[in-house]
């Protein structure tokens, strides 16, 4: 035997060998079943299946996503950081005068401390004077003097503790603001912590239940399958018990009616003729015993010079092993077989898949011929729109060219001056599209001053006889009113910030084309009220007016 060739495979790696290609199989299959329900759950997505069921989920998560992206937006939008700052640097404005306030506290402390001392040391001295006994006018001086300072002391004292108690009364209220702006701090931060944790539980155990059921839901098949594997081989062992049990009880029934049979037939009378015949029956049957041992012997001594083997439970031993080869194989085969019925099944059925595809496919590409005949119809429409457009897009053009060169001449009839427009314009002072507006409201102011002073100068002069008048009548501008006079509101600011930080959206922003930019137009002009911005804070509806109204009054 050389070393490029192999061993032949032994029994027990034949038998593995059978075992690996069974496992692969059962793998394969399973995940075919699985591969094919997660198709049939797709298909059925469209008509409510729990895949459907998943994105509404997915997609409610999704919208809360946005909820906070919005509020963290609005939480940190410039307004609020600005309110931020101011607060922070009100804070420490405050903290320092804390600190200054705190420093004259105990500057004073440490006055009033010398003030009792100096008493103290006052009442010793007072008490050595009364042990020494001096006369009364010196004593009486001395009282007196003693007095006076003590008055001045108390007075100091009492200035002292005036001054103290005002500088606590401002101190607490310093305290007081401190606190609430601090509880209101720790109030925002530990609910914007709680919704941040809350989502991210929420999330977690979404995606724990979503893995545990599909785990779920893949081991049901295998131990359903498992389950009645074992109720087949449960109910085939119960049937050979019950078969078993009934070869037994026929076996005994035969064991107590031979022994009933051997018992009577000891009790009767033995003959010479029986005995005879007995005799003869024994020799007979220990004849064929014989010629039966020396059957199974020959056989015996054959099956050793096939299997060329001289031990009996070796013989045994190989005999049991290719029994197992063959009933493995056996099991294999049938497997096979069952395996092929059901790949011609699967067959069949994507053949008629295959035809009802084709079919469809057919079908579909009618529909598409037809659509695309129908299109090229609509862009032969199209083009025709386009160009009877791009026509009047000219002649509006050339229009607008007029219009402008008469703004133009009109700008430089009237003499007006074009210093504020320099900083914008840059160098091209020409009038074109962009700009036109900005020297239309120059002329217009310059018109309306014009008419000013053409009304003024009217009703200033004494009209005579032959005296025109400046202006006609009819064409006289009408009075001017300011707009305080016409509303005595102001912009509030609140609302004016809520509509600006309302508008904050995550995602890719595009410019509206002329029809949406009228669209909006018309719906904001049909908002009831006309002064929706045009109020004060008093007069707001958002919730941050009250806290400002509150904060007033406290």
């Amino acid at each position: 035997m050389t070393n490029l060739e192999k061993p032949p495979l032994t029994a027990d790696e034949k038998y593995q060998l059978a075992l690996q290609t069974e496992q692969e199989l059962a793998r394969c299959s399973r995940t075919y079943t699985i591969l094919e329900r997660n198709r049939n759950e797709f298909l059925q997505a469209g008509a409510g299946g729990k895949l459907a069921k998943h994105k509404k989920v997915l997609n409610i998560f999704k919208k809360e996503q946005r909820n906070i992206l919005t509020d963290f937006a609005v939480a940190s939008s410039d307004s609020r950081v600005k309110e931020d700052e101011k607060r922070s640097t009100k804070l420490s404005f405050l903290l320092k005068e804390y600190d200054d306030f705190d420093n004259t506290i105990k500057n004073h402390h440490r006055e009033v401390q010398e003030i009792d001392y100096q008493i103290q040391m006052v009442k010793k001295e007072t008490l050595e004077l009364a042990k020494r006994q001096i006369g009364d006018d010196r004593y009486q001086e001395r009282v007196l003097k003693a007095d006076q300072t003590v008055q001045t002391l108390e007075n100091k004292l009492e200035v002292q503790i005036k001054k103290f108690c005002a500088i606590c009364a401002e101190n607490n209220l310093l305290r007081y603001e401190l606190r609430h702006l601090l509880n209101e701090r720790t109030e925002f931060n530990k609910t914007w912590d709680n919704l941040i944790s809350n989502l991210v539980i929420g999330k977690k155990f979404m995606m724990d239940l979503i893995e545990q059921a599909t785990i779920a839901y893949d081991q049901r098949e295998e131990w359903v399958s498992k389950l009645q594997i074992l109720r087949t081989r449960a109910r085939n062992d119960l049937l050979a018990q019950v078969q078993e049990m009934r070869v037994l009880q026929r076996k005994r029934d035969n064991d107590v009616k031979l022994q009933d049979f051997f018992a009577t037939k000891g009790q009767k009378r033995l003959m010479v003729d029986l005995e005879a015949a007995y005799l003869k029956k024994r020799e007979r049957q220990k004849r064929d015993v014989q010629n039966q041992l020396a059957e199974y012997l020959n056989s015996m001594n054959k099956i050793k010079e096939f299997t060329e083997l001289e031990k009996v439970q070796e013989i045994v031993k190989t005999f049991l092993r290719q029994e197992e080869e063959n009933f493995s194989m056996f099991k294999y085969v049938t497997f096979l077989n069952k395996e092929m019925e059901e790949l011609s099944d699967n067959l069949s059925k994507l053949h008629s898949e295959i035809e009802t595809h084709k079919e469809m496919r057919t079908e579909w590409e009618e529909q598409q011929e037809n659509s695309l005949k129908e299109l090229n119809e609509k862009v032969e429409q199209v083009t025709k729109q386009a160009d009877a457009k791009q026509d009047e897009l000219q002649s509006l053009e050339q229009k607008l060219n007029v219009m402008l060169k008469g703004v133009e001449t009109l700008f430089q009839l009237f003499g007006c001056n074009n210093d504020p427009l320099i900083q914008m314009l840059g160098r091209n002072e020409t009038i074109h599209y962009y700009n036109v507006l900005l020297y239309l409201q120059i002329l217009e102011n310059n018109i309306q001053e014009a008419f000013v002073d053409v009304f003024y100068k009217e009703q200033n002069i004494v009209p005579s006889k032959h005296q025109l008048t400046i202006i006609k009548r009819d064409r006289k501008p009408e009075e001017m009113y300011s707009v305080d006079s016409i509303c005595a509101t102001n912009p509030c600011p609140l609302c004016l910030e809520h509509e600006l930080v309302s508008d904050v959206i995550d995602l890719v922003q595009v410019a509206y084309t002329k029809e949406q930019i009228k669209e909006k137009l018309k719906q904001r002009l049909t908002i009831e009220g006309s002064e929706t911005a045009l109020h004060n804070v008093s007069a707001c509806h958002l919730p941050k007016s009250r806290q400002i109204i509150q904060k007033r009054y406290q």
